[in-house]
């Protein structure tokens, strides 16, 4: 099903492979640099060999600079750097179908950076086809397998995987639920000593003050912080996801301490909003099934997240007053890390629990607009803030000698997230997808998935 993928795109326009040589001009574009809350009005810009190589105010511009360039119309559009999907999922060597799906999704919603959470072996060719231009998506850095409670059942056992996976090339580690604090220190010398970064939950064993004073390179989920603004343990009421059941029983005044401990230990947050609300709000399960975006993912793995839902509906703990407070307070942590100048990350947590990959992304922005932050502030956290968090100094920007990752829109990102939800076109490390080619490629998928049975 990967050649045929392959088969669509190259019918759509052009061979997916192109030349390193390629040079493309955008035309009459206005630039949102993402550097600074600004627009650069009516610019040309100019790339070549995957690279942006000059952007020009269009008056400057003569006919004798087009030379060999292919040109991109795009009067009155705007241009943004590719987005990055913080907490992404890539389905495994099982199902190299559905990964190759996932990836152009990412892509044909100008998400051109993903960080891999919950990686395996096969990932680590995946990375390096993709960053040859074998298979359409965006570039990769993935974790390696789980660390958790069942992987890791000593400090021994924590040890051995941070050395294998080190060895075996994945960029940083995974952590899940229910390590002991013996196992998590362990994890944490070794990937010092063998010089990888480790992310994702917080054990309860360990909470959030251990992960912070580790310098937990990310927090994903706010993953215990709720626990953590609990004036002591209760004894009888069991956390529920992601601390649900506790939200009656949180100190809240602890909340800036909090915030103030993780900025000065360094430690990012990646919220994954979307998939709280999803999950935990009152819309019944049919009808986020019946979302248009649902049509794009094996009808199997809705069915899944229909049943499960139901049962979120169902437990006696829940209650649509208790969402509405689990939902404001996070919002307030989001609004207070934020205010102290915690870094944030995009990620939306996709593909799982109702979140299509690529149709999430702007979801993600809505939430982060609604826990205070200005658009800007949120794109930020999809492309600047990336590009810091991997030290990757060339991606997150539209600037002279960055990679061509970028996304052309109808209207200004900064003003209306909306016309992110289709893009005119993508450019990723310098190859162009218009949106005939991005059409073709998730048509393809949607009708397979149609003739699909559960």
């Amino acid at each position: 099903m990967i050649r045929t993928m392959l088969l669509v795109l190259w019918l759509a326009g052009s061979s997916l492979v192109q030349a390193a040589d390629e040079a493309w001009v955008f035309t009459d574009v206005n630039v949102v640099p993402m550097g600074t809350d600004t627009v650069l009005e009516d610019r040309h810009v100019f790339i070549r060999g995957g690279r942006i190589e000059r952007i020009i105010e269009a008056a400057r511009v003569s006919s004798e600079d087009f030379g060999d360039y292919r040109v991109i119309p795009a009067a009155g559009a705007y241009l943004l750097p590719g987005l990055g999907e913080m907490h992404a999922h890539i389905p495994g060597h099982a199902q190299q179908d559905f990964a190759a799906d996932v990836l152009f999704m990412y892509l044909a919603h100008g998400v051109t950076t993903i960080r891999g959470m919950l990686g395996e072996p096969w990932h680590l060719d995946l990375r390096e086809a993709v960053a040859a231009g074998d298979l359409p998506g965006p570039r990769i850095y993935t974790s390696g397998p789980s660390l958790n409670g069942n992987s890791v059942r000593s400090p021994e056992d924590g040890a051995r995987m941070v050395a294998e996976q080190a060895a075996a090339g994945y960029d940083f580690l995974k952590l899940h639920p229910g390590l002991s604090r013996e196992a998590f220190d362990a994890i944490v010398t070794a990937a010092e000593v063998h010089g990888i970064e480790f992310s994702g939950h917080v054990s309860t064993a360990v909470g959030v003050p251990r992960a912070l004073a580790a310098r937990q390179h990310a927090i994903d989920h706010l993953d215990g912080y709720i626990d953590a603004m609990l004036p002591r343990p209760p004894a009888d009421v069991p956390p529920g996801f992601f601390g649900f059941n506790l939200v009656d029983l949180v100190d809240e005044g602890r909340m800036p301490g909090l915030a103030r401990a993780t900025r000065q230990q360094g430690v990012w947050i990646v919220p994954t909003e979307t998939i709280m609300l999803n999950g935990l709000s009152p819309e019944p399960a049919e009808q986020l099934a019946a979302r248009p975006e649902m049509a794009y993912l094996p009808p199997a793995m809705v069915e899944r997240w229909v049943a499960a839902k139901q049962r979120f509906l169902g437990d006696p703990s829940y209650s649509a007053e208790r969402a509405e407070r689990f939902f404001e307070l996070r919002r307030q942590l989001t609004a207070q890390l934020h205010a102290e100048g915690v870094d944030l990350l995009l990620g939306s947590d996709s593909p799982q629990f109702f979140n299509a990959p690529g149709f999430s992304i702007v979801p993600e922005l809505e939430a982060m607009r609604a826990a205070g932050l200005t658009r800007y502030e949120a794109l930020r956290a999809g492309t600047v803030n990336v590009a810091r968090f991997f030290a990757a100094d060339e991606i997150g920007q539209v600037a002279e000698r960055h990679v061509a990752d970028l996304v052309l829109l109808t209207g200004n990102p900064l003003e209306d997230f909306a016309p992110l939800r289709r893009p005119l076109g993508v450019m990723v490390r310098g190859e162009w997808f218009d949106r005939e080619r991005l059409d073709a490629g998730l048509e393809e998928i949607r009708t397979r998935y149609a003739q699909a049975t559960p």
